[in-house]
């Protein structure tokens, strides 16, 4: 590579001139026309000594007196175009003796390519030289990258093949015979879709300029191997010509092929790989197998039926069987249910992708198996069911108890001491344990009420006297910002609940001279329900816990309301949440206004 470093250093260097006359003051007198920063002048008082610096320097032009003793111009000349590696050095004859035609005609034929006869003019004589300069320079950068474009073509892994905008191929380098098997020769003129199918029709259509292609080549004894190619345009005059680089990525597909393998063997994932064109199995892993209940590959490998039944589970149309034909089209963790060979239904998390394997279209399915977790899940709920209920039970007792414990001791009182008061006294506590139980039974109610189209602003007016009484005795305010929202499909009786709930809640919650503040408005296709207060808002270690039932920070409080606001703002398929501040607390209820799909 050092040779060819240095020859492109030597391009960008002075030019080198020889001039040759026998009289110093024409020599001189050149070299004062031709004096230049890019130019090297040497000179030569005689042919012998012309002929000495030919042989150790190359030169762009060499300016040659005729008349000279011993060798004169024509004889040098003659001999410096015998010797090869200056054969194609211009010559440019300087005389002013014998101007005939066939004094000239012998110049020309002992190899100069231009006359110059004295006396001359120096702007001329300084315009051909520079003339002469430029093309050497050209071709001697030509001269370089033919020689660097040589080598690389000799030293290259990759293929280098040119063609034209008609696909026949005009060049290629030796590793076309290591390749491909064939020799340059028995290729140029051939189609390039020889050694790459359909390669010249589909990189016109795609207009692939510049971009690896991954595709299948073609050798001479029909064999196939995987390759990167890559195409380039380049235009000479008004002919296009494609270079075209292939490489043999056989190596790096096996290398692919083998850590895809390990991966595929290795994931506790169900995987397995299935040809698009007859859906037989082309392989599975370890853990298909163990999951499916299958022992041997060999029962596997190669037959078309479906060995695992799938269920698809779409929250559009459900549940789903579905053929392994039918997700054919990519999927990302879709929740399936898989029948394996015992009759085990399992849960999973299945995806899909087509992928291309030696040529062939396959379809690539993983499902992770998430039969425990889903089993798991399933205890949770179930332990939390149970663990609520106990909670729940335990509420019932005390808040129940207390109210039986007055009455009993009253009932002993009344033996000896009967008393009209006693009596009111016991019907009360009658009464709170009776409110405690219907609040409960509200709570949990999973029988499906009545809906009808209703305006909620209609259903606030209509409590507003009751609230306001409420307010008033307690010397507190209360204020309607009704925004006539369109009607909705409600149980009026329990969005009236709902109301006086979250009502009575944020008058409990406000000292004397507090506002509490009901109001309605659409947004987004919901209409919004608020009730504010000015209280000192909810404790943040209590927000979590709000809506759980028995669990109060009043005194005397149950813990029922809020629960039952929950359970009927899920009934009706919509939404409750809570901002509060030390300045006190709002309560929103979201009600959709699309068709509304109410729980039962």
């Amino acid at each position: 590579m050092k040779n060819y470093t240095e020859k492109s250093t030597s391009i960008d260097q002075k030019a080198n001139i020889l001039l040759v006359d026998d009289r110093p003051e024409n020599l001189l007198a050149l070299e004062s026309v031709l004096a230049s920063p890019s130019y090297h002048l040497i000179s030569a008082t005689s042919g012998e000594d012309a002929l000495k610096h030919v042989l150790t320097e190359d030169f762009a032009v060499i300016l040659l007196d005729v008349q000279m003793p011993g060798l004169d111009g024509f004889e040098t000349a003659k001999l410096i175009k015998s010797r090869k590696k200056s054969e194609q050095t211009p010559i440019i004859f300087i005389t002013a003796i014998n101007q005939a035609i066939d004094h000239v005609k012998q110049g020309y034929n002992a190899g100069a390519i231009d006359y110059i006869f004295k006396p001359f003019h120096p702007e001329t004589l300084k315009l051909k030289v520079e003339a002469f300069v430029k093309i050497h320079n050209y071709q001697e950068q030509i001269k370089f990258q033919s020689e660097v474009m040589k080598v690389i073509g000799e030293t290259l892994s990759d293929t280098l093949i040119t063609f034209n905008d008609k696909g026949m191929i005009q060049s290629a380098n030796p590793t076309i015979i290591e390749m491909f098997g064939y020799t340059e020769k028995e290729l140029i003129g051939n189609d390039i879709d020889k050694l790459v199918p359909n390669l010249f029709v589909n990189f016109f259509n795609q207009e692939e300029s510049g971009k690896i292609i991954e595709t299948i080549a073609l050798r001479k004894d029909q064999s196939e191997f995987p390759a990167d190619i890559q195409i380039g345009k380049a235009s000479i005059e008004e002919n296009r010509i494609y270079v075209c680089s292939i490489r043999d990525v056989t190596e790096r597909k096996l290398m692919e092929e083998e850590r895809f393998r390990k991966i595929f063997e290795a994931t506790p994932c169900l995987v397995s790989l299935r040809s698009l064109q007859d859906w037989r199995y082309i392989n599975v892993n370890k853990s298909w197998l163990t999951y499916s209940g299958y022992n041997d590959y060999e029962d596997i490998i190669n037959q078309t039926s479906d060995f695992l039944k799938y269920i698809l589970h779409s929250e559009e149309i459900g549940e789903t069987v579905v053929e392994m034909a039918e997700l054919e089209h990519p999927i990302q963790n879709e929740r399936v249910s898989y029948l394996n060979k015992t009759g085990d239904l399992r849960e999973g998390l299945l995806s899909t992708e087509v992928m291309e394997l030696h040529g062939e279209k396959c379809l690539l399915s993983v499902i992770t198996d998430i039969t425990e977790r889903v089993f798991m899940e399933k205890e949770m709920t179930r332990l939390d069911s149970l663990n609520l209920v106990g909670e729940m039970a335990a509420g019932i007792v005390h808040e129940v108890r207390n109210p039986l414990t007055t009455i009993r001791g009253f009932l002993q009182m009344a033996k000896d001491f009967p008393s009209e008061e006693h009596i009111d006294i016991m019907i009360e506590e009658l009464d709170r344990a009776h409110n405690i139980i219907t609040e409960f039974l509200t709570v949990s109610k999973t029988n499906p009420a009545k809906h009808r189209l209703k305006k909620l602003d209609d259903i606030i007016e209509t409590l507003f006297p009751l609230i306001q009484a409420k307010a008033m005795y307690a010397n507190k305010y209360i204020r309607l910002d009704l925004g006539q929202c369109p009607p909705l499909s409600l149980n009026e009786k329990e969005i009236r609940q709902l109301i006086l709930n979250l009502s009575i809640n944020g008058l409990e919650a406000m000292s004397a001279g507090g506002m509490l503040t009901i109001k309605t408005y659409c947004s987004d296709h919901e209409v919004i329900l608020e009730v504010e207060d000015q209280g000192c808002g909810i404790k943040e270690e209590f927000i979590d816990q709000i809506g759980t039932p028995f669990f109060s920070t009043k005194v005397q409080g149950t813990g029922l309301g809020l629960s039952v606001c929950h359970s009927v703002v899920s009934r009706h398929n919509a939404k409750l949440d809570v901002r509060t501040s030390d300045q006190g607390t709002i309560f929103f209820v979201n009600f959709p206004l699309q068709e509304q799909v109410v729980k039962s």
